[in-house]
This record gives C-alpha cells, structure tokens and sequence, in this order.
C-alpha cells in the first residue's frame, strides 16, 4: 500500500510543473514569522473521483486511518514506514552477522555518526590474521569489503531518511500550493461568469454584441477546464502520498497549513558542508579502502599492482569530481534560497498594495462613484495578488528545507546522483 521513500533521487518530486519558479533568499531583512494563509481545508474531490478500492491486498500491511495530515506526521510516517529504509536497516544487520561469522568482533555503531573509522579488536574466536598467508591474506580483504559495505549502508540509511525528510516537504507544500491554487480558480470563475451575464445583458439591451459573449464564454470554459486539472492532479497528487505513507486514502483529508519563518539564506563554509555530506564521506569511504587495498595486498604480479593502482586513482578521481560536485550544488542552492527569499519580500509587497487599492476601491463604492461590478472583480486582483504572495512563501519554504537539510549531511542535487552511486559497495 505504499512505496520506498529512496534517498539520492528523490528530488525530482519538489514543486511540479503548477507551480511557478522556484525560489529564494536574501540578503538583509528582519526575520519574522509567516504563517501562510492557506485554511487548511482540502477540496472537495469530485463524484467523478474513483473510489478506493475495499478489498486488501493480500500478504501488504492494513494501511492506517488517519482524520488529518500535517507535515511533521507527513514525515514521520515516511520515515518510520518506509519499506527501502527498512530493507536498508536488514541489510546492515546482514553485514554485521557476517563480520561474526569471521570471527571478528566490531565495534557497535549502528547509533554512531556516520562516516567514522571503526577499529576491529580481539575476540575469543578471532582469526589470527597473517600477511604471510594467503588464507589471512584473503580473510583480511573480506573484512575490509565488509566494513566499507557497512560504513556506507550506515550513510545510505541517513541518508534515505534525509531525503526522505526534504521529499515529504516538496509533496506536502505541493498539495497545499494546489488547494490555494484551487481556491483562487473558483473565485476566478466566480468573476467569468459575471463577465459572461453582463455581456448578455448589454447585447439585450442593445449596446453588446454576440462576440463579446462568445469570448466571455470561451474564458469562463477555459477557466472551467483549469480547475478540473487542478482538482484532478491534486487527487492524484494526495492519493499517490497516501499509498507512499500507508494510509488510507481520503479524498477530502485535511491538511494542515505549514508555518514559515522567513529569513536570508545563512552564510556557510562549503568544506564544512562537504565533511558532513553522506555522499562524500561515501566516496571516502571507497577511497580509503583502495588505498588500504593497495598498501596490503600481497601479490608478485605487476598487472594486479598496477590494477590496485588504477582502482586506488580512480576513486580519488571521483573524490575529487564529487567535491566539485557538490560544492556547485551548495552554492546553488543558497542562491535559490536568496532568489526565493527575495521573490517572497516582492510578493508581500505588492500583496500590501493591491490590499490599499481594494480598500480605496470599497471607498470609491461606497461612494457611489464604481460599480459593485467593478467592485467585486477588482477584489478578485486582490485576492490573486494575496495567493501569488502564499505560493511564494511555499516555494521559498522547500527552498529553505532543502539549504537546512546541507547542514544535516543531504546535499540536494540531482546531476550529482551519479557521483554518490559511483561510491557503492
């Protein structure tokens, strides 16, 4: 009933394609706490929405019942449920009763950071260990190959959960960017449709024309057709993270709004960023058993010398390459942030305007001097100015989620993914 949430790849989920550019940060401003307008509320799905299906697949997990959604419970249950962290996890434990089964007792850090060098030590059924030998030669290797497969299944398991963490956030905010952009929709057909019965009244009364009507209705229909892909693709967006997280899906499951601290994209040091990045410490990891391979191997062959050699360089090379990598997608990533941030401090500025003219729009009505008509569609103006202000704020929102989760060792970038695979085993 729900699918792996996965770590390196998980990024081409943020923000889809209704929503507009992806954004910010800045660089000098208070921090203030926003809370984005979004009610909370999930439309109303359609009687033309498939229903769920009853019937339990057989030998999959009963998925959970929930009343609401929010983004930490979002979170946790990606997290905590997620069938490739869990497969992960095993093949850990896998790695670890194979480093018994050769008589080696390592050190316990399935709670240690990651990325740390783990020293074997004696134990009562220990293998005496002979360079002399071919047999200890070859136990040696085997135990080297198993503590780089556990270093780096460790790193993979944060990083999973990372990935996991900014996912869930790009899905979430999506979901809510749908609702406001629903919401706007139907105020926006609200409006068409006045235009529509004012252009056949005015042709009734002799001053409009049937071209006049044929355009208002082509963008009411328009309109109408928005509205049905928005509410169709946020059905299906909310029912794919249902199935993900093991729940039951609920087409008109609550969400709850998120709140969002606005503030300039920190300053940070990108080596500091590299040394924490489960990716690099990956291609660490290689690099440091190839040269442990190099220095220890007994062999009189110089092609196999030269092969060790070749191996060693070649995962320096990617080292190197990642670094360069990655510290690109730091500072891409800032500067994302800094646009977003900046994009946010545009939109609630013309959101603040847009609010003073509706004001002196009502004064104006009051006064006798506009029409109610005009009234009304210029409060629309308003609103979609306000809208634009809460979706930006979402976009800055994953923005910033993704610069947070740098610090936490997830260097967001995808043309990097094959870097940290090239780590592998």
């Amino acid at each position: 009933m729900k699918k792996g949430m996965v770590g390196a790849s998980v990024f081409a989920m943020l923000l889809a394609a209704a929503q507009p550019a992806v954004l910010v940060h800045a660089a000098d401003s208070t921090t203030a706490t926003t809370t984005t307008t979004t009610n909370g509320t999930t439309p109303t799905a359609d009687a033309t929405v498939t229903e769920q299906a009853k019937s339990q697949i057989s030998g999959v997990r009963e998925p959970k019942k929930v009343d609401s959604l929010n983004l930490e419970k979002v979170i946790d249950l990606a997290i905590n449920d997620s069938y490739n962290l869990e497969l992960l996890q095993l093949k850990y434990k896998v790695l670890d009763q194979q480093n018994a089964s050769l008589g080696i007792d390592y050190v316990d850090y399935t709670n240690a950071s990651p990325g740390l060098t783990y020293t074997p030590k004696k134990g009562s059924n220990e293998v005496e260990l002979s360079q002399g030998s071919q047999t200890g030669q070859t136990l040696e290797d085997n135990l080297r190959d198993l503590d780089t497969q556990k270093l780096n299944t460790q790193l993979q398991v944060d990083e999973a959960k990372e990935g996991t963490r900014l996912a869930m956030t790009g899905q979430y905010v999506q979901l809510l960017s749908y609702q406001k952009q629903i919401s706007l929709s139907q105020e926006h057909i609200q409006v068409l449709t006045r235009d529509l019965q004012r252009a056949q009244t005015l042709q009734s009364l002799g001053s409009g024309t049937q071209e006049d009507i044929d355009t208002a209705d082509r963008a009411l229909k328009t309109e109408q057709d928005n509205l049905t892909t928005l509410k169709d693709t946020y059905q299906k967006t909310l029912a794919t993270l249902c199935y993900d997280l093991g729940i039951v899906y609920d087409p008109n499951l609550p969400l709850e709004p998120i709140k969002v601290t606005l503030e300039p994209a920190p300053k940070v040091d990108a080596d500091t960023l590299l040394g924490k990045s489960y990716q690099i410490q990956s291609l660490g990891n290689s690099v440091a058993k190839a040269r442990t391979d190099e220095d220890k191997k007994i062999t009189g062959n110089s092609f196999d010398e030269q092969a060790l050699k070749a191996t060693r360089q070649i995962a320096e090379q990617q080292l190197e390459q990642g670094k360069v990598t990655y510290a690109k997608a730091i500072q891409t990533n800032l500067q994302d942030m800094d646009t977003a941030f900046k994009d946010v401090q545009t939109s609630q500025r013309l959101a603040q305007d847009a609010n003073v003219d509706g004001v002196n729009m009502q004064i104006r009505y009051n006064a006798g001097v506009t029409t109610k008509y005009d009234m009304e569609k210029h409060q629309y103006q308003v609103d979609a100015a306000q809208a634009k202000a809460e979706l930006t704020l979402m976009q800055y929102f994953v923005q910033q989620a993704k610069v947070k989760a740098m610090s936490n060792g997830y260097i967001a970038n995808s043309s990097a993914s094959g870097a940290s695979a090239s780590a592998g085993n």
